[in-house]
């Protein structure tokens, strides 16, 4: 039998149709919770609350919207964790994307996190989990990746902080920083804006700054793992995970460089 890590739990997931919140949102079931996922498209939703099964519902509901956001943590009756992993992002060289596209990013990878955050409070009680997601951007150099690199940047600034205001109600506020996750299928829909590659070039660029100096690229179980360390760890908060295989340590592995797609598969 599982560990119950999360029984008697209530959590809701946002962006749970993408890789890593799909993964937490089954571990939170399996490991004894209860949890309703959040996203726009309501037959992928059906299909993953169909596959994670036990007390898992969704919910259909665009984080961009005040009122709906606000509606939607109003029915609920108590919460224990939150997990917003929500967003999509913008490539292509500063001085060729629309800033309107990054403000667009913005809205929905980081207000849409700070949004589900300030409506849900209300529903904690003394203690719970928030778990915010930025990306391993900030701390690293990927081309033609500005944007992407500032809004993860703004994710952990604002998660250290809230931290820090929720500390008195036990409210512990962690971060995870993904490194490269290889999804089960593409998502067209999660990379706006591309300008990033006008020739070959510039593609092998990009993704040979894919590579860490572990040469792997990361499960999503792994962020689940994260969330119950989380869970288990009464005095974590206001900190940043790292689940990059390295790649916020070094862009110059010691042993050289691999190409990422000889691995993308492999972890």
């Amino acid at each position: 039998m599982a560990e119950q890590t999360f029984a008697n739990m209530k959590a809701v997931v946002s962006g749970a149709t993408g890789t890593i919140g799909k993964a937490v949102a089954q571990r939170i079931v399996t490991e004894g919770g209860s949890v309703i996922i959040l996203g726009r498209n309501e037959g992928t939703l059906q299909e993953i609350v169909a596959e994670i099964g036990g007390d898992a519902t969704y919910r259909v509901l665009d984080i961009d919207d005040d009122g709906a956001v606000e509606a939607f943590a109003q029915s609920l009756d108590r919460l224990d964790i939150l997990v917003t992993t929500a967003g999509w992002t913008v490539m292509g060289p500063v001085d060729e994307v629309p800033v309107a596209d990054a403000m667009d990013m913005f809205g929905a990878r980081f207000f849409g996190q700070c949004r589900l955050i300030k409506s849900c409070l209300p529903k904690f009680d003394d203690g719970g989990i928030i778990l915010m997601c930025s990306g391993v951007g900030n701390t690293s150099f990927y081309p033609r990746y500005a944007y992407g690199s500032a809004v993860a940047g703004a994710i952990e600034a604002f998660a250290h902080h809230i931290a820090g205001e929720l500390a008195p109600r036990k409210i512990r506020v962690n971060v995870v920083s993904p490194g490269w996750t290889v999804p089960e299928e593409f998502d067209p829909d999660r990379i706006r804006s591309n300008r990033g590659f006008n020739n070959e070039q510039q593609q092998a660029e990009f993704f040979a700054a894919l590579d860490s100096p572990m040469h792997e690229t990361i499960a999503a179980e792994e962020f689940a793992d994260a969330l119950v360390f989380c869970a288990r760890s009464r005095h974590y908060t206001g900190q940043v995970i790292r689940l990059d295989a390295g790649r916020s340590v070094t862009d110059k592995p010691i042993d050289g460089a691999v190409d990422p797609m000889t691995f993308a598969y492999q972890s």
